[in-house]
């Protein structure tokens, strides 16, 4: 069976604790696995087609947010944007569930990254973030928010089955006897 590919995007260094406790959490769950940077083998690819690679393939994104912008790459990226953002932006194309995270205990917020906050947590267009204070807040919130996630996926996929077998009812020869009367 498939695990679950649950993609951690942040600045690294700054949340080392925050992705560690994550990931542990995360690959407690027998079902799921943690993808991030720092699991990640060497390889021939350039670290732009691994990370969004990386982002295609899992099934959900989970985008930590504290203080920190997060490196800009200076190639092949027209809007100047970070390596989050390049995540956030591919999981957003590849229509990943997306869970925004972000810390309250951000004491200098670089400017860029307030900015990209605003965007993705707006209220009309964005996402529904949720705040964290302690690492042990943002491990329980992102399970909760992982198990949410995948309650909302399998019910909408159980409503969808209803909805066939319903539409199947009606082309039973009993149900094109009536339509065809009342059609008449």
């Amino acid at each position: 069976m498939e695990k679950l590919r649950v993609f951690i995007s942040s600045t690294m260094e700054d949340l080392k604790d925050e992705r560690v406790a994550l990931v542990q959490a995360i690959n407690q769950n027998r079902f799921w696995e943690a993808v991030y940077a720092e699991s990640f083998v060497a390889r021939s690819e350039s670290p732009r087609e691994v990370c969004l690679d990386e982002v295609r393939k899992s099934h959900i994104y989970i985008g930590i947010f504290k203080d920190r912008y997060g490196y800009i790459p200076e190639n092949n990226n027209p809007q100047g944007v970070s390596v989050v953002v390049l995540e956030y932006d591919e999981a957003k194309r590849n229509q990943l569930p997306i869970i925004i995270l972000i810390c309250k205990n951000a004491s200098n917020r670089e400017p860029q990254l307030e900015e990209f906050l605003r965007k993705i947590t707006d209220f009309d267009s964005g996402h529904w973030r949720k705040e964290y204070t302690t690492i042990e807040e943002l491990v329980q919130t992102t399970i909760e928010s992982i198990s949410y996630e995948l309650t909302k996926a399998a019910v909408e996929k159980i409503e969808a089955k209803r909805k066939v077998q319903i539409k199947s009812i009606y082309n039973l020869p009993y149900f094109k006897r009536v339509i065809d009367k009342f059609q008449k």
